[in-house]
């Protein structure tokens, strides 16, 4: 019994990182109350514990708020070295398995394939015939947020199509690829930015999500 709520805690840590950062796909409200649940059941463990050694009195409201809130810490705020990607300044090449996208962001496995092609997008690992590898670059600062009404765009297209279009520069995006022109930042692989590929990559987000749509709708209709 012990290890499955263990196991359930764990689920629950994963999934409410994953809400924070945009990327959690089954029911949001859900969630908070299995969260704010098990918060609860916890702190009254405690206190049921500390009246029977006559400690309850040390357990005021503000003891119980300052429980709760530290195991939400320990559940939402991730160590500096993890989920760093986030606050990179260019993006990365790297493809990532599915256990390093569940290390880098906190989600749970089943999270993570129920938002594959909707949340996200997976390619075929290099040299294998099937399995999931992840392009980093879309777990990258504000990506999780837009990225999922492009693919909604791009469902049609197969999973190495989907990839060929972020990955590929575009003459109306200045040479820049659609994947740099959405998180506005280059891919650590570039070694210069022009000028006008500077000022493409500082447009407010609304714009340049409006330009990589407009780019995604044409992909579609070339391939019908």
């Amino acid at each position: 019994m012990e290890l499955a709520t263990k196991r359930s805690n764990a689920n629950a840590k994963a999934d409410l990182r994953a809400l924070v950062n945009g990327q959690y796909v089954g029911d949001a409200n859900a969630l908070i109350e299995k969260v704010a649940a098990d918060l609860l059941a916890g702190v009254s463990a405690r206190i049921e514990a500390k009246s029977r050694t006559g400690e309850v009195a040390g357990l005021t409201s503000g003891v119980a708020r300052r429980a709760i809130a530290s195991r939400l810490a320990k559940w939402l705020i991730r160590d500096n070295g993890r989920g760093g990607v986030a606050r990179a300044a260019c993006l990365p090449v790297a493809r990532w398995s599915p256990e390093e996208v569940i290390e880098h962001t906190g989600m749970s496995k089943s999270t993570l394939y129920r938002g594959d092609h909707a949340q996200f997008y997976s390619v075929v690992p290099p040299g294998k015939k099937n399995g999931r590898a992840y392009p980093a670059w879309q777990f990258v600062a504000e990506v999780p947020s837009h990225l999922p009404q492009l693919l909604e765009v791009l469902r049609s297209n197969s999973r190495m199509q989907v990839n060929t279009f972020f990955m590929s520069e575009q003459d109306s995006l200045n040479e820049l690829s659609p994947a740099e022109v959405l998180a506005g930042m280059p891919f650590e692989h570039r070694r210069t930015l022009a000028p006008e590929q500077a000022r493409m990559l500082s447009l407010p987000i609304k714009v340049r999500l409006n330009k990589i749509n407009a780019l995604a709708k044409m992909e579609v209709a070339d391939l019908d």
